[in-house]
């Protein structure tokens, strides 16, 4: 190839694709009937597109991307897995995300939090340490637990948790060697009800 084309290659490339994969899997869950909510969040639109599809592309520099739920949904056209365990609570999805992904490292992402970017996610990633065995961003004093890096290595400690009856996510992490990033409050904005739809386009908008 002449250097001429190879200029023109890089002149038209996205910068997403020209920037080195995060070797890590992404598991995004989708939670089950989001009573609170009334209706499934991942499906809401935020900012014009879907909660999941909105998450999808803020990892797209994964090497490995995963939808986590009880059920797949007909309508879903990204690779899922179904929760190994019974039950309701995120500490299940990340059992399923441990147990399914290829990865040392494994990056938990809630469709409760619609507004993290990919930058915010390359943030968390630069201060893994392998002597920790999550990475999990600190705001306001409040460690967030589903969008944190988790180690393969925590499978059966986590499976052991569960089998004890345990299903606090928050819980577990507390038990187990954290490494917590400070980061600001406003990008982990929790939507939990349908008046909080409101609240994160307007965040969204002054971004």
């Amino acid at each position: 190839m002449r250097a001429r084309d190879r200029w023109y290659l890089f002149r038209i490339l996205p910068v997403e694709e020209m920037s080195p994969l995060i070797p890590a899997t992404a598991g995004i869950l989708i939670g089950g009937q989001s009573r609170r909510f009334g209706s499934p969040k991942w499906k809401v639109k935020v900012g014009g597109e879907t909660v999941l599809d909105r998450l999808w592309q803020v990892c797209g520099r994964f090497e490995e991307r995963i939808v986590i739920g009880k059920e797949k949904p007909a309508d879903l056209d990204k690779p899922f897995h179904k929760d190994e365990l019974e039950g309701q609570a995120p500490i299940l999805g990340l059992y399923t995300l441990l147990k399914n992904s290829v990865h040392e490292w494994n990056l938990l992402l809630s469709c409760d939090l619609p507004l993290i970017t990919a930058s915010l996610l390359e943030k968390i990633w630069e201060n893994r340490d392998s002597k920790k065995d999550i990475i999990a961003p600190e705001s306001d004093a409040h460690l967030q637990v589903t969008c944190a890096f988790y180690h393969r290595r925590l499978a059966e400690t986590v499976e052991a948790f569960i089998l004890n009856g345990q299903l606090s996510l928050y819980h577990f992490v507390k038990t187990v060697k954290c490494n917590k990033v400070s980061m600001p409050e406003k990008q982990f904005f929790n939507m939990n009800a349908p008046e909080d739809l409101g609240t994160a386009e307007r965040l969204l908008r002054n971004e």
